[in-house]
């Protein structure tokens, strides 16, 4: 049972009990993601994330931690482009701690000059290992050159620079601006009492009052991409190729493209495990689709000795998509909807969906309808949807050089 409420000061709270655990997940999500920072403050949503963990007015330092810990449970969280999130899986029984923790960590965080001069060298080292992962580094130059309006063409670690110039002033005036009571979502999932979640949420919670700021990033409007480029680095043993396309922003009609990822990558019986892993043409293939709020977007890459013919083969492959037999179409559904049940059982996967939802999708049906919407996607409507696969992708290589 799922409820979804709304308190008094537009703070979001949803609770889903599950008494076939023994465990509960508590989340905050905030819709302040890297895709949500201006000129010079790339990366502060990041940074962000790691002053929080320097304190708050009632855990100092490291105390938050020492709790969640002493009771076996695990606290931390991550920045994405389009939301930040912080997490608690805790024994059931200790829920009340979970939340407490986390509303003092989002809502009363010690941002001061001295943490954020702390934090600085360890932001900008993770920057510079991220430098030095091929993948990375080529992941980072692949978006760039795909996006031309919406804010994924910039990295979420943000830029030397960048880093190097914030301030406890800069990071206050983010976090004022962004972690506001429409912009977060509270989720609690587990072996818990919803109305009691609920009433302790609002104790906690339901006092934030905070100005909204309207911001919105730019939506990427042109879908057309193409081109081709390079990225040698000596870390690199086997060429890598990487075929991508821009899709409009995410929405419910997402699951076409989840059935394509289905279809194309989804165990021994996938199109890419057939035609391109058993004939020899690569040692590994991939497709993802990336569900994005400002422009998504769908890649399919691989491991090859061959890349010209590799990436030959997956446009040939990708282009004859809408020729399949409904048969085909069918098993991929399949495939999906086990997966996603699978999933799902566990609390902490449930919950990451139904936060995901709330905060960027801003649908809860995006996490509960998605297996009616998958069950209703029909083989016509694929066939539609899957047409953007006969234009012309964006095609990155990544190859060895010389050390």
């Amino acid at each position: 049972m799922l409820k979804v409420k709304e308190l008094k000061n537009r703070v979001t709270v949803a609770v889903k009990e599950r008494h076939d655990l023994s465990s509960v997940t508590v989340s905050v999500w905030v819709k302040a993601g890297a895709a949500y920072e201006g000129e010079g403050e790339r990366g502060i949503a990041h940074f962000l994330e790691h002053i929080v963990f320097n304190g708050s007015e009632n855990f100092p330092q490291g105390e938050a931690d020492r709790v969640v810990e002493s009771l076996g449970g695990e606290l931390n969280a991550a920045t994405s482009y389009d939301y930040t999130y912080y997490y608690v899986n805790l024994p059931a029984e200790n829920w009340k701690t979970g939340l407490t923790v986390l509303s003092d960590l989002t809502l009363r965080p010690l941002i001061d000059e001295r943490h954020v001069k702390k934090e600085i060298p360890i932001v900008l080292e993770e920057i510079a290992r991220s430098k030095d992962s091929p993948h990375e580094t080529f992941t980072e130059e692949f978006l760039k050159r795909l996006y031309r309006r919406a804010p994924y063409r910039f990295p979420i670690l943000g830029y030397e620079s960048s880093v190097k110039s914030f301030t406890a002033e800069k990071v206050r005036d983010f976090y004022t601006r962004f972690y506001t009571p429409k912009r977060l979502k509270v989720v609690v999932e587990g072996d818990v009492n919803s109305e009691e979640v609920l009433l302790e949420v609002d104790r906690l919670f339901g006092e934030l009052l905070r100005k909204e700021h309207l911001f919105n990033p730019p939506v990427e409007e042109e879908l057309k991409g193409g081109g081709e480029f390079t990225v040698c680095h000596p870390a690199v043993e086997l060429p890598y190729v990487l075929l991508g396309w821009k899709l409009p922003p995410a929405g419910r009609e997402d699951i076409y493209y989840d059935i394509l990822d289905s279809l194309l990558s989804q165990g021994r019986s996938s199109l890419l495990f057939r035609e391109l892993r058993e004939k020899g043409i690569v040692f590994s293939a991939s497709s993802n689709y990336q569900n994005l709020k400002f422009g998504a977007n769908f890649t399919v890459g691989a491991v090859t000795e061959n890349p010209k013919e590799a990436v030959e083969r997956i446009r040939e492959l990708c282009s004859s998509i809408k020729e399949i037999p409904r048969e085909e179409f069918e098993t991929a559904k399949r495939k999906l909807y086990r997966a996603e049940l699978f999933g799902r059982e566990v609390g902490e996967a449930e919950a990451d969906s139904i936060g995901f939802a709330l905060t960027v999708m801003e649908d809860i049906g995006y996490s509960t309808q998605f297996l009616k919407d998958l069950e209703e996607a029909d083989f016509e409507t694929f066939k539609e949807k899957v047409s953007f696969l006969e234009e012309e992708p964006l095609v990155g290589l990544l190859l060895p050089s010389a050390v």
